[in-house]
């Protein structure tokens, strides 16, 4: 009973303290997430650490254990998920992970199988995340997950803030993880799971250098990191977030953005400040563009047709039509949706 209490403090706490504000909801699967993310003795230290932390000599001083075992316990950690460990400071500061971005909602997998009890804990984040959807995401009153057009299909008058590529290449380090969403997935239904490939979350900075640190992701060269976008917009994948260094490419089943979407009936995403154009003379009707949507934007009938209301401005149809149909342009004024405050200040 004590260590159940142990767990709901610390689920508790990440809610609590968790500086993106949007926690995980405490039920059943994230208490099975928790038990296999942490022993009992590293949930007994991470409440007494929090998610602010401290340097190593003032958590050994505050939690009792000596620096040389203490650093062993964090590194642990670390490699598990867990702890946060600033990846360039010569004295870092020492602090448990919230729940997202990146947080327990995706760190477990990050790295792909590495440890005995990942297979169950990837069957319980699956839930977890779901639940994260249902109860935290789509209940926030607004959408708050940028989504980011294709650079390769910009138009001329898009800002340097506004292309992907152009915030990677003012970066300095960067790294590919595991997708926890689709790793799940394939974890709690194997054969009949999404097809789409697995390596896509991108990191830049002291995230991507975390990951790399404690085996949580492979380190990428900016080439490599530009040819990951280009990759994952070839699969299908849409480009969003880009939160403190963490940059995902979602598909439309797996994501808890896309759950949110489709399942949930909730608009989860700050559509990007672009929209598809139709070139009607070289339309075709193919209907590419409408099998490849991720959130059924586009009708075709005699030609292609962009429903203005429900498009997230991927660019995902510019670069599937064969038929160079379509381009993207600036979305109108009144259709903008403009990106939370508190959203604002993590992005990139």
């Amino acid at each position: 009973m004590v260590k159940e209490d142990m767990y709901k403090e610390l689920a508790e706490m990440i809610n609590r303290e968790d500086p993106h504000v949007i926690g995980l909801s405490v039920t059943p699967a994230l208490m099975k997430l928790l038990s296999l993310q942490f022993t009992p003795e590293e949930t007994k230290l991470a409440l007494q650490i929090g998610l602010t932390g401290g340097t190593l000599d003032e958590l050994s001083a505050k939690v009792g254990v000596n620096k040389d075992k203490l650093k062993q316990m964090l590194h642990t950690m670390a490699n598990k998920g867990t702890m946060w460990i600033d990846p360039v400071k010569e004295d870092p500061t020492y602090r448990v992970l919230g729940s997202c971005a990146p947080g327990l909602s995706e760190t477990g997998l990050f790295g792909g199988i590495r440890f005995p009890y990942d297979v169950e804990l990837g069957k319980a984040l699956h839930q977890v995340q779901f639940e994260w959807a249902r109860d935290r995401l789509c209940t926030l009153g607004f959408p708050f997950a940028p989504v980011w057009a294709h650079p390769n299909v910009l138009p001329d008058d898009a800002r340097p803030e506004e292309n992907l590529a152009d915030f990677l290449r003012s970066q300095d380090y960067f790294s590919v993880s595991f997708c926890p969403c689709r790793l799940s997935h394939w974890l709690v239904d194997p054969g009949n799971h999404c097809e789409h490939m697995l390596e896509t979350c991108l990191h830049t900075g002291d995230t991507a250098r975390w990951c790399v640190d404690h085996g949580l992701g492979r380190e990428l060269t900016l080439d490599e990191a530009l040819e990951l976008l280009d990759k994952a917009n070839a699969d299908g994948l849409v480009h969003t977030i880009n939160i403190d260094g963490f940059i995902c490419n979602c598909c439309d089943d797996c994501c808890p953005l896309f759950i949110g979407f489709h399942q949930l009936k909730t608009k989860t995403m700050v559509s990007s400040p672009f929209i598809p154009q139709v070139k009607e003379e070289e339309c075709n009707a193919c209907g590419d563009c409408e099998d490849i949507c991720p959130v059924n934007a586009m009708k075709v009938d005699k030609i292609a047709e962009v429903d203005v209301d429900i498009c997230i401005g991927c660019g995902v149809c510019v670069t599937h039509c064969p038929m160079e149909a379509l381009a993207l342009v600036r979305r109108p004024e009144d259709k903008q949706v403009e990106m939370p405050d508190e959203v604002k200040q993590h992005v990139g």
